[in-house]
């Protein structure tokens, strides 16, 4: 890579993005886009050529779309690293492969890899009982995300599978984000985002179950009982069942007003879901 070819970096949590240094180089061209958004969400792996021609041309390809994959290619190449000369050298970043292409990046070059990567660190801290850095790393996770996955991408229809699976990863560290903050004594600080999170995922019943252990803490138990009672409308008018047996027992428990946080340990209470169904009758 020539002096001032800095190494590129690549966003997929929000817009799509590609910079070097402060500038961007995104590709304005739509295909040429959506084949480097497409290779940057599968980095270091093999895509082969008819996986990225179905992609691309998503209501039928063109006799002509592999001719016009490799000038894509070809483009987004000058775009990522602008001293490329494509008959002498090959490809720092994208390189070719039989019948397909494999996007090279560092950690560091990619939000997702970061993302997934404090996921995971935060996921061991939380087996190890290590409430303080587990909200830490799930807390600088989160600060990744600039809004919707692929955002000037998803009308496309290319990347439905992949923004939905990006969403329910992002859900999840947020559910153990919250889980690591009622561990640590500060529901009261996640009422608000998780209100919102019950609106906006009303089927998620952990997060209801959260926020009623969020407003017990805010010393708000009525509020909790009717935050139950909003998930039970919820559930069974827009899914036709019931709150599962976890959400149940903690509505028992507040009925009997009994604090969800005196049994046991705090932490390993919360860690693992308050699985309480074994204590009260559901």
């Amino acid at each position: 890579m020539a002096p001032g070819d800095e190494p590129p970096q690549f966003r997929v949590l929000g817009t799509f993005e590609v910079s070097r240094g402060n500038r961007r180089c995104t590709p304005t061209a739509p295909k040429q886009r959506a084949l480097l958004a497409l290779l940057a969400l599968h980095a270091n792996e093999f895509v082969p050529t008819s996986r990225i021609v179905d992609q691309l041309w998503t209501r039928g390809a063109p006799r002509s779309a592999v001719a016009a994959l490799h000038g894509y290619v070809t483009a987004v190449r000058r775009v990522l690293t602008p001293s490329w000369v494509s008959s002498r050298t090959s490809h720092p970043v994208l390189n070719t492969r039989p019948s397909g292409y494999i996007l090279c990046l560092e950690p560091h070059q990619l939000d997702l890899t970061r993302f997934r990567d404090l996921a995971r660190q935060g996921q061991v801290a939380m087996a190890a009982g290590d409430c303080a850095r587990a909200r830490e790393m799930f807390a600088v996770a989160v600060g990744l995300w600039r809004g919707a996955p692929l955002a000037d991408l998803r009308e496309t229809g290319m990347f439905d599978h992949d923004i939905s699976r990006l969403e329910r990863e992002y859900l999840e560290v947020l559910r153990n984000r919250f889980d690591v903050m009622l561990c640590n004594g500060d529901g009261h600080l996640a009422v608000f985002d998780l209100e919102e999170l019950c609106r906006t995922y009303p089927l998620w019943e952990r997060f209801h179950e959260q926020l009623m252990l969020a407003l017990c803490q805010s010393e708000r138990r009525a509020d909790a009982l009717t935050a139950y009672a909003r998930a039970y409308r919820l559930l069974s008018s827009q899914a036709g069942i019931e709150p599962g047996p976890r959400l149940r027992a903690m509505h028992q428990l507040i009925l009997n007003g009994e604090d969800p946080f005196d049994r046991g340990h705090r932490h390993e209470r919360v860690l693992t879901g308050l699985q309480l169904a074994h204590t009260v009758s559901p």
